[in-house]
């Protein structure tokens, strides 16, 4: 029989502490469980029938074991013990930091001093409601859903909470629209922009007057891309290598003579700095094979960083002479270290407008794309010039080719109904004649 014990604080709000007997332990001491029950009724006798009722149905759990402890730990609680045994086990550490602050940007103010146990779909469902009426993607809803539901399938898993109310039976996710607005370079700007790699260009500064009146002279300014980055954008437009993945080789992953790159690893950035990582999947794992103009250039940017290094001595930070193809193949000029992660990403919009600024049509101008993008651009062109799909995912790193057409699957059937519009108009004519 469960004890009760009533209880009354200083502002006179009534709650019943409920004790039920378990079993003893080796020394003969009591084990029990035990809960907090506050009343909805107010009369005397319908709070008695209340409480006797709830008493009933908790010794019957205990009983059976059916109470766990998620009526007792917080949703925070058990994000703390989640991020212990499983997320720091099998995430990277910049997956553990954006998973973390999406369970406290967004979920934690709503729910997180709840009880796990008292986490209803409903609870969750208005969170999601509520971003969707701020407007927030529904990649970003889907994402947060996708954090919170993994937290839910560890208490579960581990007997903490009965069920996931993150479940898709239970929650309404938005749907996420196919991309149609995939953005890339097609082939003749993807040459022009590596043809204008090597070009000079022409900077007009203006006259300048600062704040402390003194005036700086109008000047013309001649520039050109540094060398290193061309290797870079070549790799980025022929491997559609990831930005990290570029930054993360070495020479030791070049084969001049097989013409193949392997990717084995990436730069991540996280907020305690930047660090090598292994790749996303094993299917990031891989060798590919890249044209001739490649190995070109790579061996024109390996003999200049060589003479670089022996002209810095002392000042060189990357590997010695006879430890030299351990040294990464994109550096700080300064240095010989590593290349900062972000460079890259400055220096290609920089590339895109030296490159506009000396147009003088418009429509010769090149589209200002992310550098995301030129992997987007690898993977259109190869696409388009019937590369099966197989091919292109492996190229990509992707783990499976549906990853692939997930990306790129409204896009080819554009680009299907176009090969069918021009079968149409050649046949049209040929009756024509």
């Amino acid at each position: 029989m469960a004890e009760i014990e009533k209880r009354i604080s200083k502002d006179g709000k009534i709650t019943f502490r409920i004790k039920v007997f378990k079993w003893k332990d080796v020394n003969g001491k009591k084990i029990t469980e035990s809960t907090t029950f506050t009343p909805t009724k107010k009369t005397p006798k319908a709070m008695e029938k209340e409480v006797q009722e709830f008493a009933r149905e908790y010794e019957k759990k205990v009983k059976e074991e059916k109470i766990l402890s998620g009526e007792k730990l917080t949703l925070i609680d058990v994000v703390e013990e989640w991020k212990q045994d499983q997320a720091y086990k099998d995430l990277t550490k910049a997956v553990q930091e954006s998973y973390v602050d999406i369970l406290e940007r967004r979920i934690f103010p709503h729910i997180g001093n709840l009880k796990i146990a008292k986490i209803t779909s409903l609870h969750i469902q208005k969170i999601y409601n509520t971003m969707e009426a701020e407007g927030k993607a529904p990649t970003t809803i889907k994402r947060t859903n996708a954090v919170l539901r993994s937290v839910m399938k560890y208490a579960c898993r581990v007997r903490i909470i009965h069920e996931n109310p993150c479940g898709t039976d239970w929650i309404r996710l938005p749907k996420i629209k196919a991309d149609t607005d995939l953005h890339y370079f097609t082939l003749d700007q993807a040459n022009r922009f590596l043809n204008s790699l090597s070009e000079e260009y022409t900077i007009e500064h203006p006259e300048v007057i600062r704040k402390n009146g003194r005036k700086i002279p109008a000047y013309t300014e001649t520039i050109t891309t540094p060398f290193q980055y061309v290797p870079f954008f070549y790799l980025a437009i022929y491997g559609g290598f990831r930005r990290g993945e570029i930054l993360a080789l070495t020479w030791n992953d070049i084969d001049f003579k097989n013409r193949t790159v392997s990717i084995t690893k990436a730069i991540t950035k996280t907020k305690e700095g930047q660090f090598v990582k292994e790749t996303k999947t094993v299917a990031g794992n891989r060798e590919i094979m890249l044209p001739s103009q490649c190995f070109e250039v790579l061996k024109e940017w390996k003999l200049k960083q060589m003479e670089l290094a022996f002209s810095m001595g002392k000042s060189w930070k990357g590997e010695p002479g006879k430890n030299f193809d351990n040294n990464f193949i994109f550096i700080q000029l300064e240095n010989g270290l590593r290349m900062d992660v972000d460079t890259p990403t400055h220096k290609f919009k920089k590339a895109i407008e030296n490159y506009n600024s000396a147009c003088t049509k418009e429509e010769d101008k090149l589209p200002l794309i992310h550098l995301h993008e030129l992997r987007h651009t690898s993977a259109t062109l190869l696409l388009a010039n019937n590369v099966d799909i197989e091919t292109v995912s492996h190229r990509l790193g992707h783990s499976k080719p549906s990853i692939t057409l997930d990306v790129y699957g409204h896009w080819m059937k554009e680009t299907d109904k176009t090969a069918s519009d021009t079968l149409e108009n050649l046949f049209n004519k040929k009756s024509a004649i």
